[in-house]
């Protein structure tokens, strides 16, 4: 097979050397030839098109082995004496995650993406002199401002006389989210086996619920956990139980002794028997009493499940947060919903029945 001939114009720097080995050692037949000027200029112009075309099929070929490389790397020169953490080299992966072009990584210093390295740098310089690697945990910025948590693995190479770190960052969010999830798990099923034995407590029954209401406000990062309870025969809403995180007001004295008949939209969802989850500046128009009512409380969102005795809705159980922009996650209403089915067990046989 004819070698396929790469001339590469020599511009005096110091990267050109090793571009020329580089691609020397490809597995392919290819003789590199450094020269002053582009041979091409004068004449040539079909063999310029012929090379043109052979390199872009050998960048396609590149890209899409590229592409199969799920963790980022870069080539770092970390004390480059000019720009300090210059990025030599970066895959394809690097460029995809970040958001950045690969023109903008290489005009870039590592440590302007990569986290709060400054504690951990001793320790990683130390590695790298006595091990010849580091790993630790970190997380790189995206172009978009969002933070990327990876686990960085860092080795040092000598290319040709010149020192650079490789540095392999591999994505953990996916594995950081499954060990969080997994502990919320453990948390859930330890909640509800203390939840279940305190709602036994039939002796002290107010303490019970006060106390199951810390554990799951704690557990779902609530403001604010509470118990409401429908008096049918005077037609009443009353705040009975109530846990609210430290520095957050109680606003169980302000709902007491509620009219039914003031609060006609909410008592229609309630009686639906679903799970109501609203943000409370995005409410209907019709709900317009009952947006004021939790504005005036704080409330930024709620979540709520009614409480059922005997197929009748005998009152409901919430989850409120007083600041930010929140959603309450499946997993959170899954507990509230056990809560409820526990509340409503307890209220069945307690002395409020």
């Amino acid at each position: 097979m004819k070698p396929i001939k790469v001339y590469i114009i020599d511009n005096g720097t110091a990267e050109i050397k090793t571009l020329s080995e580089r691609i020397s050692n490809l597995r392919w037949n290819i003789h590199v030839e450094t020269v002053s000027e582009d041979p091409f200029l004068g004449g040539r112009a079909s063999e310029s098109n012929q090379c043109f075309t052979l390199n872009k099929s050998l960048r396609v070929k590149y890209e899409g082995f590229s592409s199969l490389i799920d963790d980022l790397i870069f080539l770092v020169s970390l004390d480059d004496p000019s720009r300090p953490g210059r990025i030599v080299e970066a895959n394809n992966s690097a460029a995809e995650k970040l958001g950045y072009s690969y023109e903008e990584l290489q005009e870039m210093s590592f440590y302007t993406i990569a986290g709060d390295l400054d504690s951990e740098m001793r320790k990683i310089r130390a590695d790298l002199q006595v091990k010849g690697m580091s790993t630790t945990d970190s997380f790189l910025t995206m172009k978009s401002g969002d933070k990327l948590q990876v686990e960085l693995c860092m080795k040092v190479l000598d290319l040709n006389d010149s020192i650079v770190t490789m540095v392999v960052a591999r994505d953990t969010s996916a594995f950081r989210k499954m060990a969080t999830e997994l502990q919320w798990r453990k948390n859930f099923e330890r909640v509800i086996s203390e939840v279940s034995g305190t709602l036994k407590e039939f002796e002290n029954i107010d303490d019970a619920i006060d106390k199951a209401l810390k554990h799951l406000g704690e557990l779902t990062s609530a403001d604010r956990s509470n118990v409401f309870l429908l008096d049918y025969r005077n037609e009443l809403v009353r705040n009975t139980h109530e846990w609210c995180k430290e520095s957050v007001r109680s606003a169980k004295p302000f709902l007491q002794k509620m009219p039914f008949k003031e609060f006609p939209w909410w008592m229609k969802e309630l009686q639906k028997g679903e799970v109501l989850s609203y943000v409370v500046n995005e409410l209907p128009e019709e709900a317009n009493r009952e947006a004021v009512v939790l504005a005036r409380q704080g409330i930024v969102s709620l979540v709520v499940i009614p409480i059922y005795s005997r197929q009748r809705l005998i009152g409901f159980v919430g989850l409120e947060r007083l600041f930010g922009q929140f959603e309450w996650s499946k997993a959170d209403i899954e507990l509230l919903e056990v809560f409820a089915g526990l509340i409503s067990g307890v209220i069945e046989y307690s002395r409020f029945m």
